[in-house]
């Protein structure tokens, strides 16, 4: 094997490189090993460590949830919805007679943590998330009972808005979950 010259350790390093010859190295002393005793009566004085408290991660969402139901959407540019999109959900809850207050609009891209176990809801309408990433096994637009309460898959709300056929599926089962 050819050996490396100073120039070309440059290649390979950033920070400077100092050579230390093999006689440069004293010959070490076999040092005593500890007792045992002696290594717990340094360990007994050491102070005890107090370990941290996990905090329980509080979810956001927009909306009161009053009526414990969750609208789970999945946006990666904007906390929570677009002004589109979110005066298409207002107009869909204002039809079956809901609004902001009574709802929990959960953004499922920038909640961090599992949502389901961090919200009290009964219903959950979700826009734009497959069922199968809750291991849910469905079509979108068929309402589902999984944990306790109903959930309804539909498209995303953006699909939703140029498309009168998808709306008109997600208004007969909103009908259907909220009757």
């Amino acid at each position: 094997m050819e050996e490396l010259s100073k120039e070309d350790l440059k290649l390979f390093f950033d920070e400077e490189i100092y050579l230390i010859k093999d006689n440069d190295f004293k010959e070490s002393v076999p040092v005593e090993p500890k007792t045992e005793t002696t290594i717990k009566e340094k360990t007994s004085t050491l102070p005890a460590v107090e370990e941290p408290i996990a905090e329980a991660l509080s979810l956001n969402y927009k909306g009161g949830n009053a009526k414990g139901i969750a609208i789970v959407i999945n946006d990666d540019s904007n906390e929570y919805l677009n002004d589109t999109d979110e005066t298409l959900l207002l107009n869909i809850l204002k039809a079956v007679g809901f609004s902001l207050e009574d709802v929990a609009i959960v953004n499922q891209h920038n909640s961090g943590v599992k949502w389901q176990s961090q919200l009290d809801f009964t219903k959950a309408i979700i826009f734009g998330v497959l069922p199968s990433a809750y291991g849910i096994t469905c079509e979108n637009y068929s309402i589902q009972k999984h944990e306790e309460a109903d959930w309804l898959f539909s498209d995303s709300l953006f699909s939703l808005g140029s498309d009168k056929v998808l709306k008109g599926k997600l208004w007969g089962k909103l009908q259907k979950l909220f009757a």
